[in-house]
């Protein structure tokens, strides 16, 4: 029997892949409903902060639990259980390279308290996460830079997501990284065209998913997982009732069992299947 469904938000739950806008389609609502009230749980997985659950509660009207922060957070029953944070060294040794590099990038750090703080408050990036935060999608935003920040505040942050221009930015971005933070240990991985996210090393989707198993006492085959990009393979190879969203690289489908095209598709299997069982 399948008892939880761990499901990717962008891409994902939100299907709007051009204008992210945080919208649910309504048959995935009912959907959504319908599985947890046979009993199934509903956690999200996602490089979105882990009070994002809050935010998918307030439009599924379900209980959401939270692997936040790409398995950096892990939230259950609305209690951070466990958090993976990045060394602050990386943190000095970004911030270093981002004011010697030619490129024109920003960095985003996320705590798990939820609460992003950019390295420079302005451009493109840091006005769509003010938007976010008007439509409550995430709960904190800190307006002014990182080093201001660190004046009142020491608190831990679970990971870096360097922001590029362009994917050209990125990967030239990444080859002065990897070089510059040669003698650290941390893992990275590209979550968009235009991002690359920093982790704590042998932290990601898939360790959250086991995290979560031994939490809730769960066999990795009595979990179901649905995603659409290159963070969401660590978490396919972990059970054999893996998802990939049509849209998703050919790369990223590859490593999954199953090819949908909404979070429906996954929810008439989990239902099908626990009847068989």
């Amino acid at each position: 029997m399948i008892k939880c469904l761990v499901s990717d938000v962008d891409g994902t739950l939100f299907l709007d892949l051009e204008t992210p806008t945080g919208i649910i389609e309504e048959t995935t609502i009912k959907r959504v409903q319908e599985l947890t009230a046979s009993g199934v749980r509903l956690v999200m997985a996602s490089g979105r902060d882990h009070l994002t659950a809050h935010y998918l509660e307030s439009k599924l009207n379900v209980k959401v639990d939270g692997i936040g922060q790409n398995g950096g957070v892990i939230m259950i029953d609305n209690e951070v259980l466990m958090s993976f944070p990045i060394d602050e060294s990386i943190i000095h040794s970004l911030l270093e390279l981002m004011e010697k590099t030619s490129l024109n990038v920003n960095i985003l750090f996320i705590d798990d308290k939820g609460r992003h703080v950019f390295a420079k408050p302005y451009g493109w990036m840091f006005d769509l996460f003010k938007v976010m935060l008007e439509r409550k999608e995430i709960t904190y935003l800190y307006e002014h830079d990182f080093n201001t920040f660190r004046l009142s505040e020491q608190h831990p942050f679970i990971k870096a997501v360097v922001i590029c221009d362009t994917t050209e930015d990125r990967d030239a971005f990444t080859q002065e990284m990897v070089e510059h933070l040669a003698n650290h240990s941390y893992d990275w991985f590209y979550s968009s065209p235009q991002y690359i996210e920093i982790m704590s090393k042998n932290i990601n989707k898939g360790t959250g998913v086991l995290h979560l198993a031994r939490v809730l006492n769960l066999q990795l085959d009595e979990i179901a997982v649905v995603g659409d990009s290159y963070n969401d393979i660590s978490m396919f190879k972990v059970t054999p009732h893996s998802f990939a969203m049509d849209h998703g690289d050919d790369e990223v489908k590859a490593y999954a069992r199953h090819e949908v095209s909404k979070v429906d598709e996954v929810i008439d299997y989990i239902l099908e299947y626990n009847q068989r069982g």
